[in-house]
């Protein structure tokens, strides 16, 4: 809120004010060529550790971990990634670093990396860690998030665990998700939880208004055809929501988003968010000229903008799209088969299981089954999960339907068969485990 990402020179200058240091950056400084040069020139040598996406020049660092130089390495892996695998260069052994897996597969699922290479692997791994884990801090944040601890699953973090380290920033400074993570004592442990939930909870609020402004302002104005690329912005939106805003509103309209907060100086803060296999980062880079400043990766970026440069800015970042090949509008969810709903059985699901962990680049597959009649109509569960009960054609096989924010949207004749598209999944509640189908869309 008040230095912004990646490197403050002004903070740098206060660090020098106390002597000479080494500085080693973790997710951020690859596109920090200014303050990097400003140290350097003080005798001050710099690590880099980073997945971001270069610039056209290279900060002077003395060392720069990051496989988006094209020197080699696995580019899918998060900041927490490749830290830990520099640790585990620097001890040598597995055994000095194993116990930090539990916070790599925080970190990595709440940073959306695709679960591809070497972020399957400490997923895989880290995810029992996770639910064997000692550490007082996260078992206390995973009691407020009531969360299973007999098996932790990607969802569970996504939507459980990571929002509430995240909103610790977002909303006003980290120090308590960070004391909570490193606490040992089972007092403040819980103390600090009940304070990331409130935080939390702030957060969903200023979201939610946000979102609902954005969206208004998407419909009321149409996006222009050659829109491909949306830009909102507005003076009263909290700067720790813009990524999750942008986030809804890719999720709503399938088209890369860009939030912008303004301030009374007329300089304002965006940020952005991509759909899939499409990078927005590519887009912003050739309208460098008209930002302040930015930084970020294919499927998400920050960006700096003074208030005149908004309009020309949106015009120059969607003809730079257009101009791009490749898809804006998203991929269609592709189903990977029918499936009869007397199919879906716990073995089944046991089998599917097998090419978990799921996530962002290994998408837990779709699945189509026809003719599948309601039992009663559609609840609202939550702010916005659609929840309900269906069966087969024979009324012999019924499960239970979620689809999470997707009660808005629900428009179909309760009286006639549908077909649906879900992800078939087990579903584990006070030891009783049932299948449930998370909705994606219905015909």
């Amino acid at each position: 809120m008040e230095e912004g990402y990646g490197l403050n020179q002004d903070s740098l200058g206060r660090l020098l004010s106390r002597g000479r240091f080494l500085l080693v950056t973790v997710d951020n400084g690859i596109t920090g060529f200014g303050p990097i040069q400003f140290l350097k020139e003080k005798g001050v040598d710099t690590i880099i550790v980073d997945h971001h996406t270069p610039k056209d020049k290279m900060p002077p660092a003395f060392a720069i971990v990051s496989a988006a130089t094209g020197e080699g390495g696995d580019a899918n892996l998060a900041a927490c990634g490749l830290a830990f695998k520099l640790g585990w260069a620097l001890v040598e052994r597995f055994d000095e670093v194993k116990d930090y897996l539990d916070l790599v597969t925080v970190g990595t699922v709440a940073d959306l990396a695709p679960v591809l290479g070497d972020n399957r692997i400490l997923l895989r791994h880290g995810l029992v860690a996770l639910a064997k884990t000692q550490r007082t801090g996260l078992r206390a944040l995973m009691d407020s998030a009531k969360i299973a601890k007999e098996g932790v699953s990607y969802r569970d973090i996504a939507f459980g665990i990571g929002p509430r380290i995240n909103a610790a920033g977002r909303m006003g400074s980290p120090e308590n998700a960070y004391k909570l993570l490193t606490t040992s004592d089972k007092e403040e442990a819980r103390r600090l939880a009940a304070l990331l939930e409130e935080g939390n909870r702030d957060r969903q609020r200023a979201e939610s208004d946000a979102f609902q402004e954005a969206a208004e302002h998407v419909e009321r104005t149409g996006p222009a055809e050659d829109d491909r690329i949306l830009v909102v912005n507005s003076p009263g939106w909290h700067e720790g929501v813009l990524g999750i805003v942008a986030a809804r509103l890719v999720e709503r309209y399938q088209r890369p988003s860009i939030v912008i907060s303004m301030k009374e100086s007329g300089v304002g803060k965006g940020s952005g968010r991509s759909v899939s296999l499409f990078s927005l980062f590519d887009c912003v880079l050739a309208c460098e000229d008209l930002l302040e400043n930015f930084g970020g990766h294919a499927q998400a970026c920050g960006l700096t903008i003074k208030e005149e440069n908004i309009s020309p800015f949106r015009r120059r970042l969607n003809a730079v799209a257009a101009g791009m090949s490749g898809t804006f509008q998203g991929a269609e969810e592709a189903v990977e088969a029918e499936l009869p709903l007397s199919a879906i059985d716990v073995k089944f699901l046991n089998d599917l299981e097998k090419l978990s962990p799921f996530g962002p680049g290994n998408k837990k597959p779709l699945f189509l089954s026809r003719g599948v009649r309601l039992k009663s109509a559609p609840k609202k569960r939550g702010r916005d999960t659609l929840q309900c009960w269906v069966s087969d054609e024979t009324g012999k096989t019924t499960c239970e339907a979620v689809g999470f924010r997707a009660f808005g949207r629900w428009n179909a004749d309760p009286r006639r068969t549908l077909d649906i598209i879900h992800q078939p999944t087990l579903k584990n509640f006070r030891g009783i485990t049932s299948i449930q189908l998370e909705l994606e869309d219905w015909l």
